[in-house]
């Protein structure tokens, strides 16, 4: 059969229709979305010995980062007693230096123990509050020391105490913009997605909530 002007043209026409439609739905499909934490905290607890660690999850969809930020609010540390407090068994030697005990002056026997039964002590349930005292602060995160590189934008308003930081309401310690000064092998492993650690490392007991502000761009499959 002869094809006619006519019937190429529809042909064509009908090709062209299901192309755009075939290109729509892979593109809604495909697209891309937008995850936007801001602000969200997450609260530790350290001290000389044991850091404060964070875990923060980048989808490994990740296409590029939008805000990696955070504040650090370092504020009392606080224990928690409930229940009863049991002691076990103790003995305690004694002699006569420098001790009265009879009329004499003398200890009899000298010297001699003494033995405390197990016991039990009350304990009020609460909160008890103790100050943080941090010093030598240091921010680690995938197992790297990035401190030295966060001081180069911000050594004027590091954690030195108690308190919020950087102090500026609308400041934060930006990680996209610290990343700019490290060698590549540290940049690719600092920004890399997955399931990424944070270290908050100091002397002293102290308790330190990371305020997050995190958004990216990830391709949604």
């Amino acid at each position: 059969m002869t094809m006619t002007y006519n019937s190429a043209l529809n042909k064509m026409a009908e090709r062209v229709a299901d192309r755009t439609i075939e290109n729509r739905q892979d593109q809604l499909q495909r697209r891309n979305q937008v995850v936007d934490m801001y602000g969200m905290e997450f609260t530790r607890q350290g001290d000389s010995e044991h850091p404060a660690a964070f875990y923060i999850s980048v989808s490994p969809d990740l296409i590029y980062y939008e805000r990696f930020e955070f504040k650090i609010i370092i504020q009392p540390f606080a224990m928690p007693i409930g229940g009863g407090g049991a002691t076990g068994m103790a003995t305690s030697q004694i002699n006569g230096t420098n001790l009265a005990i009879n009329q004499n002056n003398q200890i009899a026997p000298n010297p001699h123990s003494h033995t405390s039964a197990p016991h039990n002590h009350s304990l009020d349930a609460g909160i008890s509050m103790f100050s943080s005292h941090v010093s030598d602060f240091e921010i680690w995160v995938a197992g790297y020391d990035i401190t030295p590189y966060m001081k180069t934008f911000y050594n004027n308003e590091w954690v030195n105490g108690e308190g919020v930081f950087p102090t500026d309401g609308l400041k934060n310690y930006d990680l996209l913009k610290v990343s700019g000064i490290m060698p590549d092998w540290l940049k690719g492993t600092v920004l890399a997605p997955g399931y990424k650690k944070i270290e908050l490392k100091g002397k002293g007991v102290f308790s330190a909530t990371l305020v997050n502000y995190l958004k990216y761009s990830h391709v949604n499959r």
